[in-house]
């Protein structure tokens, strides 16, 4: 028996997949900030586009200037606001972790959002990635 050939549009390898990246660790808890930062590099040159990322936690340290920079570990604030810049995803600090653990909120780049924001991201995202 012969199966009739389907017709399908070409593949054009190409994903319009939003992702939203939620940092829970701080930058001393391990190497958790680095793969985060590793991971949103990598989504970027994959096709998909990064909504935003969104520190909670721990996670709000990130958005602290290092003071001190060792050859293993990059500035991870640096980091994050070069990514944001050139790739255009906001980046989001829980407002009650940012409260509780921070005098202010730190200013370039970073902005606080509630948790209506990110639940309104998660909504309009095909991947919510956890770190």
């Amino acid at each position: 028996m012969r199966y009739p050939r389907l017709c399908c549009p070409p593949f054009d390898n190409k994903f319009n997949v939003k992702v939203l990246v939620i940092v829970n660790f701080g930058p001393w808890s391990g190497s958790l900030g680095v793969t985060a930062l590793r991971l949103v590099r990598g989504v970027s040159g994959t096709g998909a586009s990064v909504a935003a990322v969104y520190f909670r936690e721990d996670g709000i340290y990130q958005a602290l200037p290092s003071r001190a920079h060792d050859a293993g570990t990059p500035d991870l604030r640096e980091g994050w606001l070069e990514l944001a810049e050139r790739d255009g995803f906001p980046l989001l600090l829980c407002s009650s972790a940012s409260q509780r653990r921070l005098e202010r909120c730190p200013k370039g780049g970073f902005r606080e959002a509630g948790r209506a924001e990110v639940l309104a991201l998660m909504g309009e995202c095909d991947r919510v990635v956890s770190l």
